[in-house]
């Protein structure tokens, strides 16, 4: 039927979508990372220049915010009707390694002082550092995840261009 397959695509483009947009808010925290020891240079050149080491809190918060935005992003994934159980898996797989990486953050921040430092911040936003190991892991399970959504819309569209069965 028809509507059917076309209620479908809708319904998992738009499901892609949405964990399109939690893979580049994901993704933002390796931009903020490139931050950390930095400030914007005084010249106008819009360019990051070495500051003052082990002033990161602000970074590491603004980066906690997104992770915690994110959390809210698949709750509500995990929610959406007609889709696979494989991809409400691949949700609560991203869900588990975020709730990691934000047990991350809490830890980090009950000590206040070593967030500030250049190195304790990398251990948890850049995922360059061998020490930001939950950021990795959601990192792999959002892309994981995108994946297998792009793959759900593409088996939709497949199932329109599939010949009738008579």
């Amino acid at each position: 039927d028809l509507a059917k397959i076309s209620a479908k695509i809708k319904e998992v483009s738009a499901f892609a979508a949405s964990v399109k947009e939690v893979h580049t808010l994901i993704k933002s925290i390796g931009d903020l990372a490139k931050a950390i020891g930095k400030k914007i240079k005084t010249d106008e050149t819009g360019t990051l220049e070495s500051s003052t080491a082990d002033q990161n809190e602000q970074l590491v918060a603004g980066a906690f915010q997104v992770v915690s935005t994110v959390k809210g992003e698949l709750e509500s994934l995990v929610q959406v009707d007609g889709i696979s159980d494989d991809l409400k898996a691949k949700v609560n797989e991203a869900k588990n390694a975020n709730d990691g990486l934000l047990s991350k953050f809490k830890s980090s921040a009950k000590d206040n002082e070593s967030v500030k430092k250049d190195e304790e911040a990398k251990k948890v936003i850049d995922r360059t550092n061998a020490s930001a190991t939950e950021l990795k892991k959601l990192d792999t399970a959002v892309d994981e995840l995108l994946k297998a959504a792009n793959e759900a819309v593409s088996a939709a569209i497949a199932e329109l261009t599939a010949p009738a069965k008579s």
